[in-house]
């Protein structure tokens, strides 16, 4: 973007320049001639600043969910990841796609090593694995079409990252329950 900006200052200074020195010796048509010259040296600088204001808002807007945005037909999915490359997903995003599963208190329970509270008010999250478990135990269309994106989008690629970095998560401890 700053070389975008020297160009157009270069530009625009030796355009006023060559106008300045034209309206000096020649009058009103040294005038016309440093808007042509204007008009011919100054669009496509003032376009590329423009477009990298445009990429830089952009960037700026959206650095946080770089890499991490997950949406399942037009419902966001909260997911965090830690630093075992464990994919969290949250529960509420859970129950408002899927519909009215089980409490907070009892995945807690059924899933210990797989329910955390996280974050900053501090929401209940499930373990990727914890989730794929949970969603095989619900009977509904809705579950079942969720879980296979689950699967496809969060837990395979979470696996596949700690394959090929040798991490080893202790196996998840589930208890029977809801």
């Amino acid at each position: 973007m700053r070389a975008v900006a020297i160009t157009l200052a270069i530009r625009l200074t030796l355009c006023f320049s060559l106008t300045w020195w034209a309206w000096r010796k020649l009058g009103p048509g040294g005038l016309l001639a440093g808007g042509l010259m204007l008009a011919l040296l100054l669009p496509r600088p003032l376009l590329e600043l423009v477009a990298e204001l445009r990429r830089v808002l952009r960037e700026r807007r959206w650095r946080d969910l770089e890499g991490r945005h997950y949406a399942y037909r037009g419902h966001r999915v909260q997911v965090l990841e830690d630093v075992s490359h464990c994919r969290w997903v949250s529960a509420a995003d859970v129950r408002e796609i899927v519909g009215g599963t089980v409490s907070e208190g009892a995945l807690a329970l059924t899933y210990p090593n797989g329910f955390r509270r996280l974050g900053e008010p501090q929401q209940a999250y499930l373990s990727d694995e914890a989730l794929l478990v949970h969603l095989g135990k619900e009977s509904s269309p809705t579950a079942n079409r969720f879980r296979r994106w689950v699967e496809r989008e969060i837990v395979f690629p979470a696996r596949r990252v700690r394959e090929r970095l040798g991490i080893h998560l202790d196996p998840p401890d589930f208890r029977g329950g809801p």
